[in-house]
């Protein structure tokens, strides 16, 4: 669960925003606004192999800057069903502070990552120091 940990880490970031009626649709912030499914994951470079449940994580960037992250396992007896993991429920606030990063604030953390989107693909990276090693965690997702 070492991805889910750094996912949720990075993700528990935030940001407070204002919208005004004279926001354009092509902003940044709406760019990001909306269901995104996880589509791929690389550490270090490496692609992870995901499973079915893997697949259906989900985060949802809402237009009050507040985030919700799903996770799923497999149910019990049946690696083929998906259920929503519990523990892997979170909820913080997400702002862009500058170009290309995303600021994520849960209740106990704060992260700066980076992101880009091309066309209905979002791509977050980030890059977790730990006990002086270095991971570069890379999470592909494609809008729903």
């Amino acid at each position: 669960m070492k991805k889910v940990f750094i996912l949720f880490s990075a993700l528990t970031l935030g940001f407070f925003t204002s919208c005004s009626d004279d926001d354009s649709e092509d902003s940044p912030e709406n760019s990001l606004m909306g269901s995104w499914q996880l589509t791929a994951e690389f550490e270090n470079g490496e692609t992870y192999q995901l499973d079915n449940c893997d697949l259906e994580e989900t985060i949802i960037f809402k237009s009050d800057g507040i985030y919700d992250l799903i996770d799923y396992n497999p149910v019990e007896g049946n690696e083929n069903e998906c259920a929503i993991d519990e523990d892997g429920l979170e909820s913080g606030e997400w702002s862009l502070p500058s170009s290309g990063k995303i600021l994520i604030v849960t209740d106990s953390d704060e992260n700066v990552l980076e992101y880009s989107i091309s066309g209905n693909e979002l791509t977050i990276t980030a890059v977790d120091e730990y006990e002086g090693e270095t991971d570069v965690n890379k999470y592909v997702y494609v809008k729903k």
